[in-house]
């Protein structure tokens, strides 16, 4: 489900990329051309994104984030600049999608059996526990035979 998957396209307009050399594919063209895209893209400063899901970006991705606010992402995994600005963007992306996703409710069908499940466990728990009690009181009943 991709619920911000719109916002791509504007996207551009709202995120920091870097471009520097570096190594991967490429040959020879990675010693020329600065193929690898460091994006930075501040949360807090994303207006536009729901605050739940502003939230759980800080909290999923907080090794990530600088004191800034920013979430480095980057990309080394084509020879051409185009595909590596492609990929950080795709990374974004699949951040705020996960960050966005809302499980749905539990069916009647799934609710019946926690229930049971439940109702199950408080009868095996009330079992051990009576258990216990009749081996106490067995040993209190004991001492009075000597």
């Amino acid at each position: 489900m991709r619920v911000c998957h719109f916002l791509l396209c504007g996207l551009l307009n709202i995120v920091v990329g870097l471009l520097c050399l570096c190594g991967g594919p490429g040959g020879q063209n990675v010693n020329k051309v600065n193929t690898k895209v460091d994006m930075r893209f501040n949360v807090t400063n994303a207006y536009w994104l729901n605050d739940r899901i502003r939230e759980r970006i800080m909290q999923m991705e907080k090794n990530r984030i600088n004191k800034d606010g920013e979430i480095v992402i980057s990309s080394t995994k084509t020879r051409t600049q185009k595909g590596n600005i492609d990929d950080a963007l795709a990374k974004l992306q699949a951040i705020i999608d996960v960050a966005s996703y809302v499980p749905p409710p539990p069916s009647e069908e799934q609710k019946k059996k926690i229930a049971k499940m439940a109702a199950i466990g408080e009868q095996k728990r009330l079992k051990s526990k009576k258990a216990l009690s009749d081996k106490k009181a067995f040993r209190r009943s004991r001492d009075s035979w000597d």
